[in-house]
């Protein structure tokens, strides 16, 4: 198998890890497990994980204390903020919309790019913010009555978080490994979430053993998986490319949805939401775009 081959079928696996988060979510909040129970478990195992990874590779972990204040800050708007509201949208909208909404971040990001460093607004840019802009104006103008607008409005504030959290990555990310990087920002997020959940009373370790295994779902094959085979699809594959097979994510959970949950949407938000893949994929075509862990 090609190199490019072989990294793009890594791409495509991380992007179907990454979509099943939702569904893995809804089936642990269906099992009895709240917000803090779920997000506590997902990086406290996670990053356990990940530091089992550094220390079977023998990979050097040193960073510096300033190098530790900034991962720090970027767990707290990556994972911290972002992941928060994600998840908490997800008590209240089907999966595949909450996914649909996250996934505006790249136009977000383009805007900002626009707006700060006066990038050109070239023919093919303003042709993809139009058509994501109205994908999503399609996808929210058909929510119909008995969509939550809270939840809507969570997922919202999930990927303005998640566009700082992208931004901000591109400064912090360095000269260290991206998996120990990583592992840094998911302990990071590990002690915050529990020492929150802790002090509220909210972390239920009396859940059913079923609801752990789909929190464990979240950590390994949401979590660990879905970064481990992004950077080795990118070892293989240009940042480009790769960003664009990752749109793959929201199509995996929009389909598992609807055949795991039991979801549906209508014709005009199935159109909206391919607008937006679209517009994201136009925006994408360009060499050297950074990709982050999500």
């Amino acid at each position: 198998m090609k190199q490019e081959h072989s990294g793009a079928l890594l791409v495509i696996m991380s992007a179907a890890c990454y979509g099943f988060m939702a569904i893995f979510v809804k089936f642990a909040y269906a099992g009895q497990a709240n917000l803090a129970t779920v997000l506590s478990g997902r990086f406290v195992l996670a990053s356990l994980l990940l530091w089992l990874l550094v220390l079977v590779r023998r990979q050097a972990a040193g960073i510096s204390p300033g190098e530790l204040g900034s991962l720090f800050l970027l767990s707290l708007v990556g994972y911290g903020i972002s992941s928060t509201l994600f998840f908490a949208s997800l008590l209240f909208i089907p999966a595949s919309l909450a996914s649909m909404i996250l996934f505006i971040h790249p136009v977000m990001v383009s805007l900002y790019e626009l707006a700060v460093y006066r990038y050109p607004l070239s023919l093919k840019k303003v042709s993809a913010l139009a058509l994501s802009t109205a994908g999503l104006i399609f996808v929210l103008g058909n929510v119909g009555s008995g969509v939550n607008m809270r939840g809507v409005f969570l997922a919202l504030g999930a990927a303005l978080a998640y566009t700082v959290y992208l931004l901000y990555g591109k400064k912090v990310v360095g000269r260290h490994s991206p998996v120990v990087v990583t592992a840094y920002v998911l302990s990071f997020a590990a002690v915050g979430f529990t020492a929150c959940g802790l002090a509220s009373g909210g972390i239920n370790p009396g859940l059913p053993a079923a609801t752990w295994l789909w929190i464990l779902a979240v950590a390994v094959i949401s979590t660990c998986l879905g970064i481990l085979f992004l950077f080795a699809g990118l070892k293989r594959l240009e940042a480009g490319r790769a960003s664009i097979i990752s749109t793959l994510e929201v199509v995996v959970t929009v389909c598992f949805s609807a055949l795991l949950l039991g979801e549906s949407m209508t014709v005009l938000q199935a159109a909206g939401g391919a607008m937006i893949l679209a517009g994201i994929i136009i925006l994408r075509i360009e060499p050297g775009r950074e990709q982050m862990p999500g």
